[in-house]
């Protein structure tokens, strides 16, 4: 059993960093190399021209050989900047799961509060309805307030059931990736607009008048 844990988001950016640093190595040998090869190609056109075979051929292999390894570290530059967009992708996706963990954990926060509450509030609608019920007979205006207890008790811990099961939806959206890692904040918050119903036609319906008659006649 290992003592000390390694850290996922650690270990990833270790492996960027080393693999960026790779990249920076290959780019800046393939530059050298690059260089090197239009030396080459000088000295041997220069060769050619003053009938040098001999710094021609030496020129020509040294041509050749720089523009293998040109051929070689450009090869292994695109297998690390593959390696280093995968590794970003991961690490993407890791901060992308730690947020959606977040969020759903701070859901089942507000579900908590949400049953907590609304348990204290029945119970004291509960206490409060046993005064109102009392009062009715003496002050008629208690009764609009004891039928509120009364709703209270019948209602609310419904809805709050309803919403805390809403509530747990959307959390496993989250975590599933089906809704937004996070949840709105200030000015993000609004409430959902109801549907709105189907619009009027624009054209009205009348009544067919028939065409006046002439003579007993129906003109047509």
């Amino acid at each position: 059993m290992a003592i000390f844990k390694s850290n996922p988001d650690k270990t990833i950016q270790r492996d960027i960093d080393s693999a960026t640093a790779n990249r920076d190595r290959l780019s800046a040998k393939l530059n050298e190399c690059e260089q090197a090869m239009a030396r080459h190609a000088m000295v041997a056109k220069d060769s050619a021209l003053s009938g040098d075979d001999a710094g021609l051929d030496a020129a020509e292999g040294s041509l050749r050989a720089a523009q293998d390894r040109a051929a070689t570290l450009k090869t292994a530059l695109t297998e690390i900047n593959q390696r280093l967009a995968d590794l970003e992708r991961a690490k993407e996706d890791a901060a992308d799961k730690k947020l959606r963990a977040e969020t759903a954990a701070e859901i089942d926060r507000l579900i908590g509060k949400l049953t907590e509450v609304g348990t204290e509030f029945n119970e004291t609608a509960i206490r409060l309805s046993t005064h109102t019920t009392s009062a009715v007979p003496l002050v008629y205006e208690a009764l609009g307030l004891d039928k509120f207890m009364a709703t209270c008790q019948a209602e609310v811990p419904a809805a709050l059931e309803l919403v805390a099961k809403l509530l747990r939806a959307h959390a496993d959206a989250v975590i599933a990736g089906t809704a937004p890692a996070t949840l709105p904040r200030g000015e993000d918050q609004h409430v959902p607009a109801p549907a709105q119903a189907p619009a009027e036609p624009h054209f009205q319906y009348r009544a067919v008048k028939p065409k006046p008659s002439f003579n007993g006649f129906v003109r047509t």
